[in-house]
């Protein structure tokens, strides 16, 4: 890390390629010699949330909590091939810090890039749209390849209920107008990350919304629990945590009964009161 920041210092614009977990033994080097100096070191975060076999020595659930302190550091993810390839560019030209990417050990899977067509280029802060409805049951957040499951979890409910998917692409900045868009029309919203939920993406979100004084009480997090996450293969341990297709389903179905009986509770209420008015 600092000889990355060293070569940035020069001019040059280097890339670091290190497993998530390990990130952790340079985050002194991250904080003092890239960040605080504002050289715009590029890192690649091989290995990142859960990682199989390897166990709980190398699960990657911390990088986005320890990066996302960095002043000007853009944090961001991609859900297939052509999503990396936009990662890398628009890496390659944000200067104003610290940026990194980061993937899972895993196949890379088609389905994104087959139904929706190659990903578009990564602009600051702004969120893809994958999936959208006219009036959605529910909208999921999903960071990373994440997004993946979260379609496949929408495709099979589609015929209950009318779930929008984005592909969050950014942990740091998060997509405020997106976010200010769906809690304004009430929609409840998941987050879905493969990453610890203690600092992840989905605090990045109610984080935001705090700042920007939006009501996050209709927010779901969904990402790796407080506690180790031991042998297994990498799908087993997606469900083990709840954040593979199934996951995702059950979420989808606690988040749409739970607030479509608030809503319904609180009109029954509103009735009642506007009936026990005197004229």
């Amino acid at each position: 890390m600092d000889m990355m920041a060293g070569m940035a210092k020069t001019g040059l614009k280097p890339y670091f390629a290190v497993y998530s977990t390990f990130l952790q033994r340079a985050f002194d080097q991250a904080f003092q010699e890239v960040a605080l100096q504002g050289h715009p070191v590029k890192l690649c975060l091989d290995r990142a949330g859960c990682v199989g076999g390897d166990g709980a020595v190398h699960q990657g659930f911390c990088d986005i909590s320890l990066l996302a302190v960095l002043p000007q550091a853009a944090l961001v993810a991609p859900i297939d091939e052509s999503s990396l390839r936009e990662c890398m560019l628009f890496m390659n030209d944000y200067d104003e810090g610290l940026s990194a990417v980061r993937y899972p050990r895993d196949n890379v899977s088609m389905l994104a890039e087959e139904r929706f067509g190659p990903a578009p280029p990564f602009r600051l802060g702004e969120a893809r749209p994958l999936i959208q409805h006219e009036n959605p049951s529910v909208a999921v957040l999903a960071y990373g390849t994440s997004a993946i499951h979260a379609i496949e979890a929408a495709d099979e409910l589609s015929e209950q209920y009318r779930t929008e998917v984005y592909d969050a692409r950014f942990a740091k900045p998060v997509d405020i107008s997106l976010l200010r868009r769906l809690i304004q029309s009430g929609t409840p919203i998941i987050t879905v990350e493969d990453h610890g939920l203690a600092g992840g993406f989905g605090s990045q979100v109610i984080e935001a919304c705090n700042r920007e004084g939006l009501d996050a009480s209709k927010i779901i997090r969904l990402g790796m629990p407080e506690r180790w996450i031991l042998q297994g293969s990498r799908d087993e341990q997606l469900a083990e945590i709840g954040i593979d297709s199934m996951g995702i389903q059950r979420a989808i179905r606690h988040a749409v009964d739970q607030y479509s009986s608030k809503a319904a509770a609180a009109a029954d209420t509103q009735v009642k009161m506007d009936t026990n008015t005197p004229v």
